[in-house]
């Protein structure tokens, strides 16, 4: 048995895959068996983590964005209410309520996912709508929520977690009582941005049509968010507590660097680039990259392909490629159309619409200043692809140029 088990907690063992199979499924039986004879102390601790598992009915499913919203404020919530309830001494008023409880497992990995018949403090978190247009929202870990109607805002945390600076002027005063770690939430629709100064002074980017999960104020072992869409990060080192970027099917892990991570459902792919620093990514729940880890040097990129769950790590990239977005400029270098118009759709949160003739896959380099307005955008397109263009509302109409001679 690996040692770390020495060090292990109640709460280490519940969120731990190989001790939920032995007491679920009784796998490797004999070296658990062994374990609790060589060290006797961790007996009582085991007993207790053994009793929260089998509180929970298990299901071989794979949780939804949603879930694994209330995943990162559940879990957390049940393991301060149980390390309340030891020291009142009353944890057998914990367990009649585990029953109402669901363990979901993912492929190679766990979620926890908790849901209660009689609703509790989260509950407000449950079912929020991830919009694609309309106005940015930052929901507080109190449930008070802000609709930022700006198309950029910033936002900046102090030390505490207690207050919030928003842009220049207005100051929120977060509710207190809501416990460490219980998360908050900022969704950025489809054209919008914006920066966020969490707690320990990690700045994040947040691209159009992205979702960042948070808490106002890192405790424990590690600082842990979650990403769905591209962001960039510029942490704040600390070697006594790596932060933590999960995203769907993988965990960057970093003590102090920058980098840019990109994850979306409309692509086959994520890719993280990497600035400065190291990063170490592994695999988190179906990801099968053979359980190996990844280690990222600067000017290197490490693309997932999530159809035949591989992994491709390319070097000396030109990053500013990847990350000019933050800056509110968006390069590309031989893309394709269809690429250019699909990040087009989500900083300006339009629609493309083109004919049949359009040579999509065709490949097109420049650059656009994405605070021009789209129909200036479009006359750059319009210069470096044999393309016309109509713009009705939301709607960009694309035709083929018949008369365009390519460019000598």
């Amino acid at each position: 048995m690996d040692k770390k088990y020495q060090q292990y907690s109640v709460e280490d063992f519940t969120q731990d895959l190989y001790f939920i199979n032995w007491v679920k499924r009784g796998d490797k039986k004999d070296e658990w068996d062994l374990f609790i004879r060589e060290n006797p102390d961790k007996l009582q601790v085991i007993e207790t983590a053994k009793k929260i598992v089998d509180a929970f009915r298990y299901n071989e499913t794979k949780a939804k964005d949603e879930e694994m919203y209330e995943v990162w404020n559940k879990i957390d919530a049940f393991h301060s209410s149980y390390h309340q309830t030891k020291r009142r001494n009353v944890w057998k008023k914990v367990l009649p309520y585990a029953a109402v409880l669901l363990l979901a497992f993912t492929i190679g990995g766990t979620l926890f996912v908790y849901f209660s018949s009689t609703g509790d403090q989260f509950d407000q978190f449950a079912n929020v709508p991830t919009n694609s247009s309309g106005d940015a929202k930052l929901i507080l870990a109190g449930g008070e929520e802000i609709l930022l109607k700006e198309k950029q805002t910033e936002l900046r945390f102090d030390k505490e977690g207690k207050q919030l600076k928003i842009d220049q002027d207005s100051i929120v005063n977060c509710k207190e009582g809501t416990g460490e770690n219980v998360m908050a939430r900022m969704m950025v629709p489809y054209g919008k941005r914006s920066d966020i100064q969490l707690s320990d002074g990690t700045m994040v980017s947040l691209n159009a049509g992205s979702q960042l999960i948070f808490p106002h104020r890192f405790t424990g072992k590690y600082r842990k968010v979650y990403l769905k869409g591209e962001a960039y990060f510029a942490v704040t080192k600390n070697k006594e507590q790596p932060f933590v970027v999960s995203s769907d099917d993988m965990n960057i892990t970093v003590l102090g660097t920058e980098f840019n991570l990109k994850n979306n459902d409309l692509e086959n792919e994520m890719e993280v680039v990497l600035v400065e620093g190291a990063v170490s990514i592994k695999e988190n729940s179906s990801f099968y990259l053979s359980g190996k880890e990844i280690r990222l040097k600067p000017n290197q990129k490490a693309v997932f392909n999530k159809q035949d769950n591989t992994a491709a790590v390319e070097s000396d990239v030109n990053v500013q490629y990847y990350i000019s977005w933050k800056n509110g400029l968006l390069e590309f270098d031989k893309e394709s159309i269809i690429n250019v118009f699909n990040k087009l759709s989500r900083y300006y949160n339009i629609r493309f619409v083109t004919e049949s003739d359009v040579e999509l896959n065709r490949k097109i380099s420049g650059k656009l200043d994405l605070k021009d307005s789209l129909e200036a955008v479009m006359k750059v397109i319009a210069d470096a692809a044999p393309v016309t263009y109509r713009i009705e509302k939301d709607v960009v109409f694309v035709n083929s140029k018949v008369s365009y001679l390519p460019m000598r």
